[in-house]
């Protein structure tokens, strides 16, 4: 029997809290059986479980999931080294020391770009590696008060905003968290009112990680204000669709939270949607429909994501970890359809596409447990890829 998990953390947080599961159920949106069977660990826990849990147990969802960032990059590695030179230099934005011959604007948006693609195609640790001086020489640039300082501003945010995403891919979440907060007050600075509203889209993702879903949808309303009818307006406002839909898939709200799905794809037919993300903004058909199939898993109901699942193809070179992520959510929705073995299908293709992501991801750790639970012993199979997970079963 799987003893690690987050149904088995939360029991024990739940008692040194001293409060009962009637209590916990009084206080989120699921019902006593749910909270019972997350902490026997026969029903996986959602993202919006763990956030509400969390949140009325005044602790942080990763205490519950069990994620340490030490465990990604504690051992000696280029990657350690990347990220710890990331960290000085986010540091150090009030002593720059950038090194050899000043970069001009052009060449640091043309880095930047390939920084971008890196991310994009999950070469996390040639971001990692790049980024530190590219922010050296850009808190210099910036400083500069004619347009030519505006415009280093606006390719600070990206790389802020770069620097956020790579921190925590690597699950650091203080550093992601710094970088976070200064693409967010760096944006009104650029010229550019998109930046403002792409800045709102992040912050509106620690609402959903954290579980306050109303603050979320507000704060996402007010990103719309600075959108223009534009197709690089278009393109962020599918973006605001997507995480509004999720977010209001995690309150509970499903007819919501299909209205924003129905909205973003209405929208993709109005304009040619971009082949590369716009500023970190991922407009595709590819996260579109990979959202409109995720959307059901938040709310327990495997049966209606797989159903939707059957009706598109989600393949893209271009997008790994997206395609990864669509992986994790439908291996969530066979358990909970009742099929372990195309769970397990599942879990494998995302393996395959992006394998780093489906290691740390504590989705696929909660979907595993949750499985070997099920059949009190883990098969042959499953035993293969929790060890590759090292997940503990």
């Amino acid at each position: 029997m799987a003893t690690e998990g987050v149904g088995a953390r939360l029991k024990a947080a739940r008692k040194l809290a001293g409060v009962t599961q009637v209590w916990l159920e009084s206080r989120i949106g699921y019902t006593l059986s749910m909270i019972k069977k997350v902490e026997q660990g026969s029903k996986p826990a959602s993202a919006a479980f763990v956030a509400e849990s969390a949140r009325a147990l005044g602790i942080n969802p990763a205490t519950l999931y069990g994620t340490n960032g030490r465990e990604v990059v504690a051992e000696p590695s280029q990657d350690s080294a990347s990220i710890a030179e990331l960290r000085t230099a986010l540091d150090l934005f009030d002593d720059p020391r950038p090194e050899g011959r000043p970069l001009t604007l052009a060449a640091i948006d043309r880095k930047l770009s390939t920084v971008a693609e890196d991310v994009l195609r999950l070469r996390l640790g040639a971001a990692a590696r790049d980024l530190p001086a590219l922010l050296h020489h850009l808190y210099v640039l910036a400083e500069r008060p004619d347009h030519k300082g505006e415009q280093a501003r606006a390719l600070l945010h990206d790389a802020y905003r770069l620097t956020a995403t790579v921190a925590g891919r690597f699950r650091q979440t203080d550093l992601a968290a710094i970088a976070s907060e200064r693409h967010v007050q760096i944006a009104e600075s650029t010229g550019d009112p998109l930046r403002v509203s792409i800045s709102k889209y992040h912050r509106s993702r620690r609402y959903l990680q954290n579980g306050d879903f109303s603050a979320g949808l507000r704060l996402l309303e007010r990103a719309r204000e600075n959108v223009g009818s534009n197709t690089a307006g278009k393109a962020v406002t599918v973006q605001l669709d997507l995480c509004a839909a999720m977010l209001a898939a995690r309150s509970g709200d499903v007819v919501q939270a299909d209205g924003y799905l129905e909205e973003a794809r209405s929208l993709s037919t109005e304009f040619r949607l971009p082949e590369a993300p716009y500023h970190g903004v991922d407009a595709s058909m590819t996260n579109i429909l990979a959202h409109w199939c995720a959307a059901p898993v938040e709310n327990y109901d495997g049966t209606e994501a797989v159903r939707r699942a059957a009706e598109v193809e989600i393949e893209d070179p271009h997008r790994p970890e997206r395609v990864g992520h669509h992986h994790i959510d439908m291996a969530r929705a066979w358990v909970l359809h009742g099929d372990r073995r195309h769970a397990l299908k599942q879990l494998n293709m995302a393996r395959r596409v992006a394998p780093n992501t489906t290691r740390h991801h504590p989705a696929v750790r909660e979907t595993v447990l949750a499985m070997a639970n099920a059949d009190h012993r883990a098969t042959d199979s499953l035993a293969g890829f929790a060890q590759w997970a090292h997940i503990k079963v």
